[in-house]
């Protein structure tokens, strides 16, 4: 990656005069920057359409400025590791970025997300916002205007089922006064969890990688006739593993389920939980979440749990690095 080209893109972008997020100043701009490329390398403008109109309140006619900077041909594996490498220049740039996270489905106004995997690093500004975004064909440099993004993302909290997936995590920083999150949905209902907790992990490992973080999360349960337990470990860096702890509980064979026993195969990561059961481990692109949500959740309803309402997350389990990370996507926060 031409990171003197990165640095030089981000930086015109961070200084730009958008004219208010009007359409011919936005489209100068595009142009002005993208002279010389074309193509799928090329600068694109987004429009306020039908579903931006409710989140766009100061009179923008654009809500986005996308600039690729890196399209490789390969798959998943190259397009996480151009968005690391993007990455690592802005944060050497710019300092770290003051919100990151994985949009999940859907994306802001309701778009999809790209089939690879959704991370994103964020700047930002109090009038307009430079993000690392996640495109289809690669990492992209996007600048948008603060508020309506923010407004969308704060007006789903009518707390329904997938009114937001993957995870978003901020730091106390001068930079993200005022910013809001919605609250967590949840759900009684075991499919909808299922689903939803399939569609996190499927492109978990693309995404983490991408971001350069690990996730630590132990799962508490509310297994009858126990305080609730800590029974999963996930850990996820370059690669997703669980760890499934079924001492002392009435449970269904974890082999006859699909845990491997660790006498049979070691565990590939460190967990911190004694867990003689773990589902195999996985990096980008191996990762069958629908699979993986069935052995939880068959697991869970073996053990006698009432709901996804007896879940919780580990202490501090929502402390990533510098950030504080809401779980959307697997609808679980830390114990109260």
């Amino acid at each position: 990656m031409d990171e003197a080209r990165v640095v030089d893109l981000a930086r015109r972008l961070k200084g730009a005069e958008t004219g208010g997020w009007s359409a011919s100043a936005v489209r100068a701009l595009a142009e002005e920057i993208g002279r010389g490329t074309d193509g799928a390398a090329a600068p694109r403008v987004r429009t306020v359409e039908r579903h931006e109109e409710d989140y766009v309140h100061g009179g923008e006619e654009c809500i986005g400025l996308y600039v690729p900077v890196a399209l490789p041909e390969d798959g998943a594996a190259e397009k996480a590791a151009a968005f690391r490498d993007a990455a690592e220049i802005l944060t050497k740039e710019f300092g770290p970025a003051s919100i990151m996270g994985v949009y999940g489905d859907p994306g802001p106004f309701y778009r999809a997300t790209p089939l690879w995997g959704s991370p994103f690093l964020r700047w930002r500004g109090g009038e307009d916002t430079l993000e690392l975004h996640p495109g289809e064909g690669g990492p992209e440099l996007l600048l948008q205007p603060t508020g309506p993004v923010e407004n969308w993302f704060w007006r789903q909290v009518h707390g329904e089922p997938h009114a937001v997936g993957g995870f978003f995590g901020s730091r106390r920083v001068a930079a993200n006064a005022g910013l809001g999150f919605p609250g967590r949905w949840r759900t009684d209902d075991w499919d909808v969890f299922g689903r939803a907790l399939g569609d996190f992990l499927t492109t978990l490992p693309a995404e983490t990688t991408a971001l350069g973080v690990e996730l630590d999360l132990g799962i508490h349960a509310l297994v009858p006739g126990t305080y609730g337990p800590v029974v999963f470990h996930l850990g996820c860096g370059e690669r997703l593993e669980i760890a499934y702890d079924p001492d002392g509980l009435d449970a269904t064979d974890p082999a006859s389920l699909g845990w491997i026993a660790g006498t049979t195969r070691p565990a590939a990561l460190d967990h911190w939980i004694e867990a003689p059961y773990h589902s195999g481990d996985f990096g980008i692109g191996e990762v069958d979440g629908a699979a993986l949500s069935r052995l939880i959740v068959d697991t869970l309803r073996g053990l006698g749990v009432a709901s996804p309402k007896g879940l919780s997350l580990s202490d501090h389990a929502q402390r990533v690095g510098d950030y504080h990370v809401e779980f959307y996507g697997l609808t679980l926060g830390e114990n109260p």
